[in-house]
């Protein structure tokens, strides 16, 4: 019985020994340089990371670092080849001019109907005809009405607040508590009031959605690294990154509110109501076409829809309405609750610039005002220092494409076969002096126009079509925030504000430690 076991173990090992190494010679052929590969992670950074020797917002700054001048080279990330872009001029290729050799991402095939449908799982036409509907979604006119669910959830956030004057606060719970119920209003059609109720089923799911300390599996990093190495195996054995009975809760109450009404003829201005408007035309990018290139972001984003099919014809319509309100909540619930404890981070460190945006909030808003959409749209010095929070601590350290066909890198001859990963390093150009004046340093007037900021230098929200299509609503929903955290209240330090923050590697949209300041 032993031996049978041992043979068995060893059969196992060898098959993943295999499977991993097989294609260690892969960068030989293509003639660019490449990190030295290693079994089983691929390389040694990434070993690195799994043994907790480096932060995970600094492997790919450590993998460009061995190849200093270099503009492409070669990883492994397991036994996966990935291409590394480290050039401005190329990565605006791959992200924006050849994005037709670049379209897809790399996607999660699970057997799950819903998961399969998030538009970032989608590839090629399927992308290309959700996309465009669901870029009609986020209109400047379309987010005009959302602004009224996102205000009450603001006065919600300052009574809260007024109440733990002098506290120590965890503002990523706090900003999780505003994200969470702003999404809950504008995107399912509830109203949760997640400050006075934490406890509610509609939060406790949220956390378990997006796997958050406490709630979520502790080896969801495993089963995504098996998905990234073993695609198939991992569909055939029912391996998925969501847990399956918290997305059906969500799908019963989207595809509930739906029926709802569409029986009792019922509107709420949120992401249902205006996914099911952008369903019944004719053509979902009209309404895109009328508010087009709102900003060089959404010019870039820009792609030809002339040919684009109706996304009706694959999907169902039920199917389409519940995984996109569903990805809406999944990306933005979690993403923007960092952005504001980061923001909070910014605010203590840099008193003078938590004056300047106090100071604007007054003088356009005032103290009492309800602010409307056109108020938020007014804060620029604000929507700076958002911008250069982002800058100065770079949640995408680097954005990934597959190559959808072989593609010749411009003035060389290599040539990017298709179906291989290519990762565009965006850290770097956040820190260059040719791309931001003061770019060492925290400062909001980084990004004012008379400075002449590259703003393809800034990747918060990725470039190109396949940028992060809910950016504008997230910003709303961080001016929103900081209107209501500063009206009443300044923001210090407190005995556990850190002085650099850090990612927690275990689940990459929570700081480690947490960001704590004081009322």
């Amino acid at each position: 019985m032993i031996l049978e076991i041992f043979l068995f173990l060893l059969a196992v090992f060898v098959y993943f020994y295999y499977e991993i190494t097989k294609q260690f010679n892969f960068f030989d052929s293509i003639g660019i340089p490449y990190s030295k590969p290693s079994f089983p992670y691929g390389n040694k950074h990434m070993g690195d990371l799994f043994k907790n020797k480096i932060k995970i917002e600094d492997y790919d700054a450590l993998l460009a670092a061995e190849f200093p001048g270099d503009k492409i080279f070669g990883s492994f990330l397991f036994g996966q080849p990935t291409f590394h872009i480290n050039d401005e001029e190329l990565a605006k290729r791959v992200l924006i001019k050849d994005f037709n050799y670049f379209m897809d991402r790399r996607s999660m095939d699970t057997n799950h109907e819903i998961m399969n449908a998030f538009l970032t799982n989608l590839k090629g036409e399927e992308w290309k005809s959700v996309r465009a509907l669901m870029s009609g979604v986020f209109t400047s006119g379309k987010l005009k009405k959302m602004v009224p669910n996102l205000i009450q959830v603001g006065a919600n956030l300052e009574e809260h607040l007024s109440k733990r004057i002098g506290e120590e606060l965890n503002m990523k719970e706090v900003g999780g508590k505003l994200a969470l119920d702003g999404i809950a209003s504008s995107g399912f059609g509830i109203d949760t009031n997640s400050f006075d109720d934490p406890n509610n089923m509609f939060r406790i799911n949220a956390l378990k959605l997006i796997n958050a300390p406490g709630y979520g599996s502790k080896l969801v990093m495993v089963k995504l690294s098996l998905m990234f190495i073993f695609p198939k195996l991992t569909k055939f054995l029912g391996i998925n990154f969501i847990d399956v009975k918290v997305l059906d809760y969500f799908s019963d109450i989207v595809r509930q509110t739906y029926k709802r009404r569409i029986e009792r003829n019922e509107r709420g201005n949120d992401i249902i109501d205006i996914i099911t408007e952008e369903l019944k035309k004719k053509n979902s990018s009209n309404d895109l076409q009328e508010e087009a290139f709102e900003g060089e972001f959404e010019k870039d984003a820009a792609f030809d829809t002339k040919n684009v099919k109706d996304v009706k014809e694959k999907y169902d319509t039920e199917v389409i309405l519940i995984s996109n309100a569903i990805l809406f909540f999944f990306a933005g619930f979690d993403t923007t609750s960092t952005g504001i404890a980061l923001c909070c981070h910014f605010l203590v460190h840099n008193p003078d610039a938590q004056d300047q945006v106090y100071d604007e909030i007054m003088s356009v808003i005032g103290n009492d005002n309800k602010p409307t959409f056109d108020d938020l749209q007014s804060l620029k010095y604000t929507d700076m220092f958002i911008s250069e929070s982002f800058r100065s601590f770079v949640l995408l350290p680097a954005v990934e494409r597959v190559c959808t066909k072989d593609y010749k890198v411009p003035g060389t001859d290599v040539i990017i076969p298709k179906d291989r990963i290519v990762k565009v390093f965006t850290k770097g150009m956040a820190t260059m002096e040719q791309n931001f004046n003061n770019p060492h340093a925290f400062d909001p007037e980084n990004f004012a126009p008379e400075n002449q900021p590259n703003k393809f230098a800034y990747m918060m929200f990725g470039q190109g079509p396949r940028n992060c299509v809910g950016m504008r609503y997230a910003l709303l929903t961080l001016k929103v925030f900081l209107i209501y955290l500063l009206r009443k209240h300044r923001v210090v330090k407190c005995s556990k504000t850190v002085d650099v923050p850090e990612l927690d590697p275990s689940n990459l949209n929570t700081i480690k430690d947490g960001i704590f300041i004081k009322l």
